[in-house]
Formats: structure tokens, sequence, C-alpha cells
């Protein structure tokens, strides 16, 4: 018996494995163009590239995982009842009881990981990301201002000159900004101009617009050719810098630590919790689906029944998304949330598998 289970037990792992990496680097492919493009455009370095994709890594196994599981199981199930093995293993006494058994302590397993990324590492490693991410908007920013060259924003009304930007993308040398005032009630020809000595751009986190930091220089006001100007000297001087580009959208609330939403009443903050907590409970539940589902006759083929299969499993993903929504929007109560999907779809498995033996002793 524990040749048996040796063997099953190994069967699925390599096929949740190498079906979890497909997905993987499918996925991945995506988010490393989506940010290529961003590099190609300037708005990141493209170094930072593959450490940011590679930072999506745990988020996205998180989503995969009970995926991967789902397909390896139908798979492996469906190619021994295909091959006629489950069929030899049920004439030498192995039940569908133990197989059942078998299948769920190994989802179980999975579970814990996949509880541990989405209620920990994924948070931790989302922080990270969108630090890396500022840094690199920050970076791309630097690289939009050219030294040496008078640079127009705002159709003209902008002008920034620069003399020199440090090795290391930290500090301007020589800073000259021309701009002439938007608000029709001033005098179109009157200008404003700025000198510095040297400046360091800087993010505001609440609204992820960049500043530029002026340090000790003079900012004059008044018509260009005339004595009529106003002089202020300054130690520092803050002034936002237009973006190429809208920032890159961050979801805050994906960062937030799981043990501070346990204690939330936010139905924002309950919807994500459930959901962080649904995605390890998804795994025993789509196992125990797999099993009844990767039956077939011999003559049918290991795929007979896969796209039934990837039709609950879809039906199943929508409809607990949908219920987080509905908690988050406060039409449906917390304490029933997106657990009666989980229910369902539990009862839905245990009707399937019992059917299954009923079938077996006929």
């Amino acid at each position: 018996m524990r040749i048996v289970a040796r063997y099953i037990t190994k069967e699925v792992v390599v096929a949740f494995s190498v079906i979890t990496l497909i997905l993987l680097l499918i996925v991945l492919s995506n988010r490393f163009a989506a940010y290529l493009a961003k590099a190609a455009t300037g708005e990141l370095p493209i170094k930072l590239v593959f450490h940011i994709v590679g930072l999506y890594t745990p988020e996205l196994l998180s989503y995969l995982i009970p995926l991967g599981l789902f397909i390896a199981i139908l798979f492996t199930y469906g190619r021994l009842y295909a091959d006629s093995e489950m069929i030899v293993l049920f004439a030498c006494g192995v039940s569908l009881r133990r197989i059942i058994n078998l299948t769920i302590a190994l989802a179980l397993v999975i579970a814990l990981l996949t509880g541990w990324l989405t209620l920990w590492c994924v948070p931790k490693v989302a922080l990270l990301r969108e630090k890396i991410l500022a840094e690199g908007e920050a970076f791309g920013v630097m690289q939009s201002l050219l030294p040496g060259r008078f640079q127009s924003f705002a159709e003209g009304r902008l002008v920034f000159y620069i003399e020199d930007v440090s090795s290391k993308q930290d500090n301007i040398k020589g800073v000259f900004i021309a701009e002439r005032p938007t608000d029709l009630s001033i005098n179109e020809s009157s200008w404003a101009f700025i000198t510095a000595e040297d400046a360091k751009i800087k993010r505001d986190e609440k609204t992820h617009d960049f500043y530029l930091v002026l340090n000790k220089g003079h900012r004059y006001q008044g018509l260009p050719g005339t004595a009529n100007y106003t002089l202020v000297s300054f130690e520092e001087y803050g002034r936002t810098i237009p973006h190429a580009a809208p920032p890159i959208p961050s979801d805050s609330l994906r960062l937030k630590e799981s043990v501070n939403l346990f204690t939330s009443r936010d139905p924002v903050e309950t919807a994500e919790l459930q959901w962080r907590l649904s995605l390890p409970l998804t795994v025993p539940i789509l196992a125990l689906l797999a099993v009844p589902f990767s039956r077939v006759r011999p003559r049918q083929g290991r795929f007979a029944k896969f796209l039934p299969a990837i039709g609950v499993y879809i039906i199943y993903y929508n409809l607990f998304t949908v219920s987080k929504r509905w908690v988050a929007s406060g039409v449906l109560p917390a304490f029933i949330g997106v657990w009666w999907v989980h229910l369902l779809f539990l009862l839905i498995g245990l009707s399937l598998v019992v059917k299954e033996s009923s079938g077996l002793r006929k």
C-alpha cells in the first residue's frame, strides 16, 4: 500500500510542478512584456524589469497553485483510468476512499503552502515591489531630464534645463526653470524663472507625484526685458515634475498585513481577508472535485472530462470572486461572505464522490 501511495503521490506532484511552472511562465511573460514596454518608453530602468517581474511570482503562484493541482489530478488519474491502472488498483484492494484520502492529504500540504503565500508572503513582497516601482519611476523621471538641453513641457509653458546629473542618478546640478502662468488673470507675457545650485527628486507617497526639490536658488517673477520683476531667494523650493505617462497604479489594500485585516470591520478589508483565506481553501475542495471528474473509460481517453471539469473550476472561481465584491460593497453580510460558495462546491464534490463510489460497487 505504501508503494502505491508513493507512486500516485509522485505522479501527481510531478504533473503539478510541471503544469504550475508552465502556467507561471505564461503569466510572467505577459508581465514581462508590459514592464518591458514601460522600460522602452523610459518610465522604468531596464535593469529593474526582471527584479519587478520576479517579485510577482509569489502572488501569481497563490492563484495558480489551486488550478495547477486541479489539472494535475485530472491528468494523472485520467491517465491511470485510461491505461486501466486504476482498475487494477481497485482489483488489488485499493479502495476509492484510500485514493481520496491520499489526494486530500497531499492537497492539505499544498493548501498550507498557499496559505503561507497569501497571508504572509504576498503582502511583504508586494510592499517591496511597490517601493522598487516607486524608485524605478523616480529613475525614469531623472532619465527624462537630459543634461545640457532645454526641454519643453505643458505645451511650451514650462521649460527645464539642467547642467549635469550624478552617476547614481540621485542629484542634479545647475537647474534652470522657466514657467509661463496658465491663469488667464495673470499677464500672458509674465514669466517665472527659477535657478538653483542643485536639486533632488522626491515622491509624494499619497499623490504619487514627483517633486523637484531645489536647494540654494532664486526665483524671478516679471516681464522679460523690463525692470518690473520680483526676486525671492530660497534655501529649499519644491516644484512638481510633469509625468510623460500616468504613474503605475498601486494597490494599497494588497500591501496590508493579514493580522491587521483580522481586526478590521471595514467591508473592503473584510473582503480582502476572505479572499486571502479562500485561495488555500479552494485547494482541497478542487482536489476533491477532480477525483470523480478524472474517471474515464479506457476507450474515452484521459481528456474526456477535462472541459467539463475546467467549466466547473471557472464557475467556482467566478462565484467566489463575485461574492468578494458583494462583501466589499456591503451587499452580502460578512458572516456569509464567500463561504457559501466553498460550502456549495464542497457538497457538490462529496455528492460526486458518493455517486462514484456507488458506481464502482456495481
